[in-house]
């Protein structure tokens, strides 16, 4: 289970670096409220990414276990969301249903985790 919850943090890091970069190239063609917010959602993910690393590498820290899991869960509802917002056109944006399975997984880990 370790090495599941290191995996799904490295892709989650992966996921939320890669939508950071992306997004600098968007605001470099057109500074936009909305590629500010794609900026800020790619570090919502890093963010909850590196709390889940350091759950999953580190010695058990209540503080880190309860961040851990709000920061999953607000990832999971901002994912959740964007889920919905793309429900017709899912087809074409697959790395949303990635990232809800990732999210999920990791709020379960950490809870888990949590009730250790």
């Amino acid at each position: 289970m370790k090495t599941l919850d290191r995996v799904l943090a490295w892709t989650l890091l992966a996921f939320g670096s890669l939508h950071t970069v992306a997004s600098v190239f968007l605001m470099l063609k057109r500074l936009s409220l909305d590629s500010a917010w794609f900026f800020g959602g790619g570090l919502a993910v890093i963010f909850a990414a590196l709390l889940n690393l350091v759950r999953a590498y580190g010695p058990p820290d209540k503080l880190v276990l309860r961040a851990g899991v709000l920061a999953n869960l607000l990832l999971l509802v901002l994912v959740v969301i964007l889920m919905w917002l793309l429900r017709h056109d899912l087809t074409q944006n697959p790395q949303v249903i990635v990232l809800i399975v990732v999210a999920v997984a990791e709020l379960l880990l950490s809870v888990k985790q949590w009730f250790r």
